[in-house]
């Protein structure tokens, strides 16, 4: 009995807040690699998934998950082309700080972090490929416009920069612009 009592005084709590707290975030959209000549640049369909928390209504804590899915195009040699069933996923956790305009109904952000990046490749290659995982960072800014009146639905764009670097000297730094759907609770 405590325990639901506990429980809808949360909720009645959550529910007086002067601003909405929680924002779960989805997204999908392109990444490119920044690291490599622009001929031999891979691509790749992004998705992400973000959870933030504000502290106050301009600074917010975040966490997530984004990835880049089959980035390496077909690696032909001798013997034929092979697919490579290789993704990168990227957990970034940080800050962002938001800037609301226009009656509150335009909000641009900027921030940045750390991330945690695993590459995967999915079967065996005989061309060299290999799983690696490391630590980085990343930066992020963004613009987002209130879909409805109470503003809890938003569509936006956060563009993002991951820097990182995985074992054995590699480098990877990766642009991806996600288009985004929120909502606020």
């Amino acid at each position: 009995m405590r325990a639901a009592i506990l429980f809808f005084a949360l909720l009645e709590a959550v529910a007086a807040q002067s601003f909405w707290r929680n924002q779960v975030t989805f997204g999908g959209g392109w990444a490119r690699q920044l690291n490599t000549p622009s001929y031999n640049a891979e691509t790749a369909t992004a998705l992400e998934a973000t959870y933030s928390y504000a502290v106050t209504p301009y600074i917010r804590l975040e966490a997530g998950v984004a990835t880049a899915l089959h980035p390496t195009p077909d690696v032909c040699g001798s013997f034929g082309c092979y697919q490579v069933d290789d993704r990168f996923l990227w957990a970034p956790f940080g800050v962002r700080f938001a800037l609301p305009l226009w009656r509150r109904r335009l909000e641009l952000s900027a921030g940045g972090g750390g991330l945690y990046e695993k590459y995967s490749v999915g079967n065996d290659t005989p061309f060299g490929f290999q799983s690696v995982d490391g630590w980085g960072g990343y930066f992020v800014g963004g613009a987002a416009v209130a879909l409805d009146r109470r503003h809890r639905w938003w569509l936006g764009a956060s563009p993002r920069w991951v820097l990182a670097n995985p074992a054995e000297g590699r480098h990877d730094r990766w642009f991806l612009i996600p288009l985004e759907i929120g909502w606020r609770f």
